[in-house]
């Protein structure tokens, strides 16, 4: 976790699933202070995404909307999570930027 601005910066790596998906959206929520603008969630080093992590994105794009906060994804063109962040339509939720700069620009 990093602050970047107005924004907080969240690298996450390695399998998010059932196990960790709880305990991940806890960290990230007490991560985000009231002054932030948004929270960016850098997936690029993330191999496996199950639905509870899919549902955290979608819960934390609520909860951040209510506080006037913003939800962002970094995600390179060639990750193995494309099609799950597709089928699962996410972007709905969040945009899906591919880059950390591309998401802080906003």
């Amino acid at each position: 976790m990093e602050r970047r601005g107005g924004n907080v910066v969240a690298h996450l790596s390695g399998e998010i699933d059932m196990t960790n998906a709880a305990y991940l959206r806890e960290q990230l929520l007490d991560s985000m202070p009231n002054d932030a603008l948004a929270l960016v969630i850098d997936i690029s080093g993330c191999r496996y995404l199950d639905s509870a992590a899919i549902e955290v994105l979608f819960d934390l794009s609520r909860r951040l909307s209510r506080r006037r906060q913003e939800l962002r994804l970094v995600m390179p063109p060639g990750s193995p999570l494309k099609r799950v962040i597709e089928l699962t339509d996410v972007a709905t939720a969040a945009p899906v930027h591919d880059s950390l700069d591309s998401a802080l620009s906003q």
